[in-house]
């Protein structure tokens, strides 16, 4: 594979994640993610590659490359606030657990504290 195939794959893995953070499919975002990733490392691969080769990047391709790393941060943080946005609706849904037994408090009795009876009598 070339390395502007690469790239191409690269821009278009990260044309379709951007597109897929627009929806709401958790499914569709985990893929793309995952493609943008392969795609990713196959362009850091062939770059190196390349660079070790003793080769030059021509002016077109490496303005192409930066573009495409330029984009990844704004990327980072949409998919940094999708985040925080779906563990806001879990909490919501799922609230968070008391620290007390569910039924002590309508036994009357205090919460124990203690090892478990079972140990308590081997000590």
């Amino acid at each position: 594979m070339q390395l502007s195939d690469s790239l191409i794959q690269a821009e278009a893995a990260l044309q379709a994640l951007s597109a897929a953070l627009v929806g709401t499919d958790a499914g569709a975002i985990e893929a793309r993610s995952a493609d943008l990733r392969d795609a990713f490392m196959s362009l850091a691969v062939l770059s190196q590659q390349h660079s070790r080769s003793g080769q030059t990047l021509d002016a077109g391709l490496r303005q192409r490359i930066e573009a495409v790393g330029n984009q990844l941060g704004p990327l980072r943080e949409q998919l940094a606030r999708a985040s925080a946005m779906t563990g806001r609706k879990v909490s919501a849904l799922l609230p968070a657990q008391s620290d007390s037994p569910t039924y002590d408090t309508l036994s009357g009795r205090a919460a124990r504290t203690g090892p478990a009876r079972i140990y308590r009598s081997a000590s």
